[in-house]
């Protein structure tokens, strides 16, 4: 293997802060899978092997802060909520775009899942990490009226095929992924994560179990 590959390889593979969290954050509360959740509030996560396409969105990420969106404010740390037993929920958000105070959230998905949300919906996993972010905004005083998914695809040489989801930002969905969430810790304390529902179109019940 010659050095250069070496060397990136190294860099791709490089874990990030995000990669390091243990908790769960906004981003898996609103997973449709109930036992995948059960199992990260227990603590323990399906084993994921590296993937291209994380790192993809991560340099998107980097590109939008350094070079795009340069005077609004990134990678802000949120505290979201408060699972009781469990602790505190925070996770990082994206983009707070002061101008349309707006949380961004930038999605690097395939073209054809991509297609599949703008007929069929934005899957409510996404929706209710935005609204998340949201709230976290919204307790440290921030003003928020909406939030924003961006999908850029990854596999699509058009730009036509970029794609933003805005709506307005929701309290009470927010609240009601905390209290899911917490349901489904209070499950887990007292039986464990195993005989919770899994969800048809989870892949990682699919591969895993």
């Amino acid at each position: 293997m010659s050095e250069i590959r070496l060397k990136v390889i190294e860099e791709i593979t490089r874990p990030t802060d995000r990669d390091k969290q243990r908790k769960v954050g906004p981003s898996e509360i609103g997973n449709p899978c109930t036992r995948c959740l059960g199992r990260a509030l227990a603590g323990e996560r399906a084993q994921q092997d590296f993937s291209l396409y994380t790192w993809i969105g991560t340099a998107v990420h980097y590109f939008m802060e350094h070079n795009t969106f340069t005077d609004e404010e990134h990678e802000l740390r949120l505290h979201v909520g408060t699972i009781e037993g469990y602790g505190d929920i925070a996770g990082t958000t994206d983009m707070w775009y002061a101008d349309e105070a707006a949380v961004v959230d930038w999605k690097i998905v395939g073209l054809k899942n991509l297609k599949k949300y703008r007929v069929g919906g934005v899957p409510q996993q996404y929706r209710f990490q935005a609204m998340l972010y949201g709230l976290g905004l919204h307790m440290v005083g921030k003003p928020i009226k909406k939030i924003a998914i961006v999908f850029i695809p990854r596999d699509s040489g058009n730009v036509k095929d970029i794609w933003v989801h805005e709506e307005e930002w929701q309290l009470e969905m927010a609240g009601a992924a905390l209290d899911r969430a917490q349901e489904i810790y209070n499950h887990v304390k007292v039986h464990g994560w195993r005989d919770l529902e899994s969800d048809d179109d989870c892949y990682s019940c699919n591969m895993d179990w």
